[in-house]
Parts: C-alpha cells; sequence; structure tokens
C-alpha cells in the first residue's frame, strides 16, 4: 500500500469517527455520560476488520476531535479516548482471531463469535470510561454500575447497527440483482421506517409492530436486508426517546435509557440471527445443488468407463470365447483330434473373462463387504496399505447398506490420500456407532496440508457423505498430520 493511500484511509476513518461521534453527541439524553447509542465503536470496528488495523491512528485523531473538553476535565476525556481506542483493537483483533472464514454475518456461528468479540472489547472501554468519569469526580461511586452498563450498552448497539450494515454492504450487489429485488427492498425500508414511527409515536401497545417487517427483511434480503432494517430501526428508536417520544420516556431518564437500548439490541440481535439462519441455509443448498451435479457427472463418468470396460474387455473375450467355441464345434465334426486344443483356449479365454468381470465387480462394491460386512472389509483394505495400519476400533454389528458403503468408501479414499501424499509413517482408523450415525476417523502422522480443490478426492468424499446426510470434517493443519472425520446416518437392520 503506497503512503499516500495509507494516509488517505487513517483520514477517512477519523473524519468518519468524528462525524459519528457528532451524531451521537445528538443522541445524548442526559449529558455526556448517557448516550443511547454510540455509532463511532462501530465504525472504528468496521473500519479496522475491513481495511486493516494498521489504520487505527484514525481512530485516535478521531475521538480527540470528538472529546467535549468543555463538558469533562481533560485527563477523564484523555481516559475515555484510550478506552476507545483500546475497545476498537480488541474487538477487531478478537473478531479477526475468531472468525476464520467467511464472513461475519453468513453463519450462526460466526455471528456469535463476533458478537462475543464486540462484547468483551465494549466491556474495555465501559471499564476504563468509568473509571475515568470517577477518577475526574464527574459521577459518584455509587453511580458507577449504572454508568459502565449505560456506556457498555450504548457502544454495544452502535456497534450492532454499523458493523452489520458495514460488512453486508462492502460489495454492493449487482446490478441484475438491483433490477430483480431494487423495487421489493426499497418496499421493505418503508414498511420498516412506516412501522418504526408508528409504534415508536404512540404509548399504546404497538412496540413490537416493526418485527415482521424485520422478519420480512431477514428472510428475503439476508444479512443486507437485515442490517438495513436495525439501521433504520435504531435510527427512529434512539431519535423518538431522546425527543421524549415514544413508550420508552419515562419518568427516569436511567429507565428510559435502559429501556430504549435493550429495545435496538433485542431487535437487532434477532434480526441478524435471522439473517445469519437464512444465508446459512441458502449456502447449504447451492453445495447440495453443486454437489448433487457434480455426483451425478460422476455417475455418468463412472458408467462410460464401465460401458468402456465391458466392452474393450470382457466383451471382446466372451465375442473371442464364441468365435473359437463355433471353431471348435465345426472341428470337432470335420477333425476331432483338433478339438481339445481348441477347448483349452476357449477355457483360457473364458478364465480372462471372468478375472475382468470380476473386477469391474469389484470396483462397483467390493464383495468382503456385502459378504462380511464393514469391519472386514476395513481390515482388507489395511492389510493392502503400502503404510502400517492401527486400527483402533471397529463394529461389530452390520449397518444398512448405505451406511456401509459410504463408511468403507471413506476409509478406503482417506488411506489411498494418506498413502500417496502425507508421506505418513502411521494410519489409525476407528469406525464406530453412535446412535443414529456411524462414525468413521481416519488419523495419519504425515504433512498434512490437505485441502479440498475442485475435481478432487477429498471433494468427492465430502459430496459421497453428505448425499446421504451425513457431515464431513477434514482437519489437515500444516505439518499436524490429517484427520478425516465423518458422521453418517446409518441403521442396524432388525436392531
Amino acid at each position: 500500500m503506497s503512503r499516500a493511500r495509507y494516509v488517505l484511509g487513517v483520514f477517512v476513518l477519523a473524519m468518519a469517527y468524528y462525524g459519528a461521534a457528532k451524531s451521537g453527541y445528538v443522541l445524548d439524553f442526559a449529558g455526556p455520560v448517557a448516550a443511547i447509542l454510540w455509532l463511532p465503536v462501530g465504525v472504528a470496528i468496521a473500519f479496522l476488520y475491513l481495511a486493516g488495523l494498521r489504520f487505527w491512528p484514525g481512530v485516535l485523531i478521531g475521538d480527540l476531535l470528538a472529546n467535549d473538553y468543555h463538558a469533562l476535565p481533560l485527563g477523564t476525556a484523555l481516559g475515555q479516548t484510550a478506552g476507545n481506542m483500546l475497545e476498537a483493537l480488541t474487538a477487531t483483533v478478537l473478531m479477526r482471531r475468531l472468525i476464520r472464514d467467511g464472513s461475519p454475518l453468513d453463519t450462526v456461528g460466526n455471528l456469535g463469535r463476533m458478537l462475543a468479540a464486540i462484547a468483551a472489547g465494549v466491556a474495555v472501554s465501559a471499564t476504563v470510561g468509568a473509571v475515568s468519569l470517577r477518577l475526574g469526580n464527574v459521577v459518584a461511586f455509587d453511580g458507577l454500575p449504572t454508568v459502565w452498563r449505560t456506556w457498555w450498552l450504548g457502544d454495544f448497539t452502535g456497534a450492532l447497527v454499523v458493523v452489520p450494515l458495514a460488512v453486508a454492504w462492502r460489495h454492493p450487489p449487482p446490478r441484475a440483482w438491483w433490477r430483480e429485488h431494487g423495487l421489493e427492498l426499497g418496499l421493505m425500508v418503508a414498511a420498516v421506517a412506516a412501522l418504526s414511527g408508528l409504534a415508536l409515536r404512540s404509548d399504546g401497545p404497538v412496540t413490537y409492530v416493526v418485527f415482521p417487517a424485520l422478519t420480512w427483511a431477514a428472510l428475503r434480503f439476508g444479512p443486507r436486508g437485515a442490517a438495513l432494517a436495525i439501521a433504520v430501526t435504531a435510527g427512529f428508536t434512539a431519535w423518538s426517546t431522546t425527543n421524549f417520544l415514544g413508550p420508552f420516556v419515562f419518568d427516569s431518564v436511567t429507565r428510559s435509557v435502559l429501556d430504549t437500548q435493550l429495545y435496538i439490541g433485542v431487535s437487532a440481535i434477532a434480526t441478524v440471527c435471522l439473517a445469519a439462519v437464512v444465508a446459512e441455509r441458502e449456502e447449504f443448498a447451492q453445495k447440495l445443488r453443486a454437489s448433487r451435479a457434480r455426483l451425478v457427472e460422476a455417475a455418468d463418468t463412472d458408467r462410460r468407463r464401465l460401458e468402456r470396460d465391458l466392452h474393450d474387455g470382457a466383451q471382446q473375450r466372451l465375442v473371442a470365447l464364441a468365435a473359437y467355441l463355433g471353431i471348435a464345434a465345426r472341428k470337432a465334426r470335420e477333425t476331432p483330434a483338433e478339438a481339445p486344443a481348441l477347448f483349452e483356449e476357449a477355457d483360457a479365454v473364458l478364465s480372462v473373462a471372468i478375472d475382468e468381470l470380476r473386477a469391474i465387480a469389484h470396483g462397483i462394491h467390493p464383495a468382503v463387504l456385502s459378504d462380511l460386512g464393514l469391519a472386514r472389509a476395513i481390515r482388507s483394505v489395511a492389510s493392502r496399505s503400502t503404510v502400517p495400519v492401527t486400527l483402533l476400533d471397529l463394529p461389530s454389528v452390520r449397518f444398512d447398506e448405505t451406511a456401509e458403503a459410504t463408511a468403507y468408501y471413506v476409509v478406503a479414499e482417506a488411506m489411498i490420500n494418506a498413502q500417496k501424499y502425507s508421506r505418513a509413517s502411521l494410519i489409525s482408523v476407528r469406525a464406530f456407532a453412535t446412535p443414529p450415525d456411524l462414525r468413521i476417523e481416519v488419523l495419519d502422522d504425515g504433512v498434512g496440508g490437505a485441502r479440498e480443490s475442485v475435481g478432487s478426492g477429498l471433494q468427492s468424499l465430502r459430496d459421497r457423505v453428505e448425499a446421504v446426510g451425513g457431515t464431513l470434517r477434514i482437519d489437515s493443519a500444516a505439518g499436524r498430520g490429517t484427520r478425516i472425520a465423518a458422521a453418517i446416518p446409518a441403521v442396524i437392520p432388525n436392531g
């Protein structure tokens, strides 16, 4: 990155932080220690998470510019700045460490990690800020718990508004998406705004009438719609309370702030959770469709291979056998002395054809699996391995054919990969039942670093397992070997 671009990034972050802080001051409800919704924390975390931690000076500059030095002692203001810096850095570092794959909004697990990271970060700021206020004699000692809670909730809800919005809309959708969904998106935003205005300008029992619109946003538009709807709802809610309107205005400022923050927090978390579930299911559906397409292609490839093997191998042998038998029959009538040699040659051709048919049949489904079960089939695969194999656990019962065939395929493919690529000195295999699943674990002590790629054996393995409703996990850190674990739905016949 050039120096000019870096300086520009720091400047943009500082100005965005400063602007968000000024907006936050507008939402002050009772002075500098009772902000209902503190948006700068969301700006800082989102920018550092998406662009990089190296832009942290922008947070420092923005916070120093935004401090209200007339309302707070200088030491208190600088202490708050230190807390806000630590808050943004803590939350960002935790998000980067906890969320390894994908977006923070695409899965329930990643969303939970994002919320935990933000919660930890804002706890730092709330603690440092509250202590700074006490040391500056801005608040009394007995007011610290209330200040800490208000600070934590204000920063947390501010992050809940800004971070999902920035993450979800980091890459705007293509024009085709706008043509297909733009009108509905506009109607959704209008509905959220209208219902929020209705709910928050009334003291009647209509406070949560906006929730169906939030559900619409999450179900139809996923994280993008959810983040947009949350921002609109939070804006209406905070503005209404600070202007002494709506159901959260009470004689007690503390209760007004608390109820408003809880409403924003609950509505935001519920909406992004629903959107994460939708995104997770859509991704799973896409993977399932792709997996089915690959399975169909693989089945077609296997069918063509079988046709070729039968045509070029066993079929040719059988055609030759028919010719030999015809010649032998004619020779037996004409010159009986030559017939035995011809029949012996036909017998040799027949033996070769039988061997080729057996090889083809073995490739389709091993006879030992059908006849003797999964345990014996695994022992058979282990006996042919070029790497020593330790069988730690094998099932003593039979399972349904689909489960056994899938499990056999997992073991065979994992062991083949270990022998070909891992440079392992030992392979360990476990197969055991934990109803309703049959679990397979294949572990090697090789070089690790195995990756799923398009058309690879590991991808084919995942397709096979997921096609029967199972799950597959591959752990293969470089230098730490490879562990392949599958959970396959299984039924014990007559069990």
